[in-house]
């Protein structure tokens, strides 16, 4: 197992991971609404005169959901690979280092830097909110229980690994 090309592809996978979620802030900052803390999500509707509404969960959207889980799990796999796991441990350690890092990434750079101190990506009418978006706790308690879902999606792949290659 190659640990330079392990941390090649986490850099990667963070810088793609990073400018496609940034991207998406630009265009639409309301897709992630429900990332936000809930101060800021109630001042977000107040501000726009909207209800808060639960997103339905539609055919499509769990059929995106879907595909997006089976291309992580694959491209995790492949990445894997290339990385040269040869045994099950391996490959559990490496994916969920993978998926550790991405969350690392996600909420340290990501939450606490980038989006706490861009207002060009804040919700319409919060962008004055400097002390609700730097809440770090707020983003610690929601990535904490995705751990053990982590630890699974290693598995999975680990897994997948074995019997493919």
């Amino acid at each position: 197992m190659s640990v330079s090309i392990y941390v090649l592809e986490c850099v990667v996978m963070c810088a793609v991971f990073g400018v496609s979620i940034f991207g998406m802030m630009l265009v639409n900052p309301v897709s992630f609404i429900g990332d936000y803390p809930p101060e800021i999500q109630a001042q977000y509707y107040s501000s726009q005169h909207k209800e808060a509404a639960k997103e339905k969960m539609t055919i499509l959207t769990i059929l995106r959901k879907v595909i997006a889980i089976i291309a992580f799990l694959f491209l995790f796999a492949w990445m894997a690979h290339i990385a040269g796991v040869k045994t099950f441990v391996d490959g559990l350690l490496l994916v969920y280092g993978y998926m550790i890092v991405l969350a690392a990434f996600d909420t340290c750079f990501l939450d606490w830097v980038l989006f706490a101190n861009i207002r060009r990506v804040r919700l319409p009418g919060t962008e004055h909110m400097d002390r609700e978006y730097h809440q770090k706790w707020f983003h610690v308690k929601v990535m904490l229980p995705m751990l053990p879902v982590f630890a699974v999606g290693g598995v999975i792949i680990s897994l997948m690994i074995m019997w493919i290659w």
